[in-house]
């Protein structure tokens, strides 16, 4: 059985200062955080592409509204992805 998961990421805001996440699929909550510098804003074939510098988590890189990845969490990122192959090599 196939399930589809509709998760509905309405416009990004970026308000005076501030950046805002508000999904469908967290309802009754958003994070916002506060833009010192928009370093990139742009539209590729396929989504849209933000990336500034906010006051508490750094460099935040976001697409279709959604943050993907920032400074101050992308250890947890890139430790899974190379503990498997260091641990793994004899």
């Amino acid at each position: 059985i196939f399930f589809r998961v509709l998760v509905v990421f309405t416009m990004d805001k970026v308000l005076p200062g501030w950046f805002s996440e508000i999904s469908s699929f967290w309802p009754g909550q958003a994070i916002s955080l506060e833009v010192e510098e928009m370093l990139f804003e742009g539209r590729s074939d396929f989504q849209d592409i933000k990336v500034f510098k906010s006051k508490a988590w750094g460099t935040v890189f976001t697409l279709d509204g959604a943050i993907q990845v920032c400074d101050k969490d992308e250890f947890s990122y890139h430790e899974n992805i190379a503990h498997i192959p260091l641990f793994s090599h004899p």
